[in-house]
């Protein structure tokens, strides 16, 4: 994100309040109330939503323009760095979805001979970054490893990069030729900025034509099939559940996600070894699809 100052004119879309410490205001009784993916607990009415996490609360109001409130425990129950990204993180993407920004786990990147985006969807441990850096080492843009906006611009659905830094193991690191020495590490990963060692491939946004559900399967061989547009639509709902928990802005999550399962060709990658140790070997097999 980029600062932007605020005139006269100019009022913002949606506000995030945080503090440390204090009481955060009870949870109301009889509200509906369902479990988080990344732990915690959401409480809602339909329109108001309470998140518990590790003793602090993010509240998401219902209001136009959004307000949201942070209230981090700074007691016995203070939250480790992982609970507060994701404190801040629902927080953030609570906002960004009653703006028309919705996220998506997915990696983006761009074919380099077309200029098609290419979208990499799948859950943790799906291979997402593994096969961003080894694309990357072969010259396509990228968007993101890991986190995506998705909004719709004139009937289609654009993506943006969320999270901007590259998080690999060292073996992919050592496989992509990259130094590892000059990346920081974060639990069994590297973490980079990927403009260090790709500085003309960033890419700020991209109207995706090729979509992605990869899965590491330990097998030599890696194959490809392909995955209907009823059922990319399906596994993209599964992938993000809010786009039904949130009932203020769940018709427009709904609506990037349809235009995005209906612009795109989209397969199912089950990444083998020979995929994920060489660059040559994931770009040409991605190319060979991407540009049919």
């Amino acid at each position: 994100m980029t600062p932007a100052p605020l005139t006269p004119a100019a009022r913002p879309d949606a506000s995030l309040s945080i503090g440390r410490g204090g009481e955060p205001p009870p949870v109301p009784r009889g509200l509906d109330s369902f479990p988080l993916n990344d732990g915690g607990r959401c409480f809602t009415d339909g329109r108001t939503y309470h998140l518990d996490i590790e003793g602090s609360r993010v509240l998401i109001g219902p209001r136009s323009p959004c307000v949201v409130e942070v209230w981090v425990s700074d007691g016995p129950a203070e939250p480790a760095p992982a609970a507060l990204a994701q404190i801040i993180f629902n927080a953030f993407s609570g906002a960004a979805r009653r703006c028309g920004l919705f996220e998506l786990h997915s990696a983006g990147v761009v074919e380099p001979a077309s200029g098609r985006g290419v979208l990499l969807a799948g859950a943790s441990g799906s291979g997402k970054s593994t096969l961003t850096l080894q694309l990357a080492a072969a010259g396509w843009g990228y968007l993101s490893d890991d986190v995506l906006l998705l909004s719709e611009r004139a009937g289609r659905a654009e993506a943006r990069p969320l999270r901007r830094v590259f998080a690999a193991t060292e073996t992919t690191v050592a496989a992509a030729g990259l130094d590892g020495g000059l990346m920081s590490p974060a639990n069994f990963k590297l973490r980079f900025a990927p403009q260090a060692f790709f500085p003309e491939g960033f890419c700020e946004s991209s109207l995706p034509e090729v979509l992605f559900f990869p899965s590491v399967t330990h097998e030599r061989e890696s194959s490809v099939g392909t995955v209907s547009q009823p059922e990319a639509l399906a596994r993209l709902l599964k992938m993000c559940p809010w786009a039904c928990y949130d009932r203020p802005s769940s018709a427009g999550y709904l609506r990037a996600l349809s235009l995005l399962a209906k612009q795109c060709r989209a397969y199912e990658l089950r990444a083998g070894t020979d995929l994920l140790a060489d660059p040559a070997r994931a770009a040409g097999l991605l190319a060979a699809h991407v540009g049919r």
